[in-house]
């Protein structure tokens, strides 16, 4: 009977503090935000503004989850914006050194876009120079 009522405690003792566990992490719904996206991925500009959102309640508590800095870079990558991107991305190597390779190359990808970016706004007469120069 004792052996039971031992048992009966330890089992008890486990329920209640599974029911206590506590995100390490502030991710303020951000799956349903992500179903959202994907749901309706023509509504960016929601998405772009509850990824900021979530990142600015996870900074001010110094709790932003696993993976954010470097979505919001993605999106940022995608609309254009590399120079932006480049700064999320390194955001996420350093807040998670285990996405370095990952993050290093998004940063390649985003500084080559940037380089494209500023080749296309130059002067068609300053690329002529160039080329004749190769």
């Amino acid at each position: 009977m004792k052996k039971y009522i031992n048992c009966c405690l330890i089992v008890s003792i486990c329920l209640i503090g599974t029911g206590c566990t506590q995100s390490r992490y502030a991710w303020n719904n951000y799956d349903q935000k992500l179903y959202n996206h994907y749901k309706n991925p023509a509504d960016q500009d929601s998405f772009i503004k509850d990824l900021k959102s979530v990142i600015a309640k996870g900074e001010n508590r110094g709790e932003v989850p696993p993976g954010i800095f470097a979505e919001y870079g993605y999106v940022l990558y995608e609309s254009g914006s590399f120079a932006n991107a480049i700064e999320y991305f390194k955001k996420e190597k350093a807040a998670w050194p285990e996405s370095s390779l990952l993050m290093g190359k998004m940063i390649n990808n985003s500084q080559e876009g940037l380089l494209r970016n500023t080749t296309n706004h130059l002067d068609p007469s300053h690329v002529q120079v160039t080329e004749k120069l190769l």
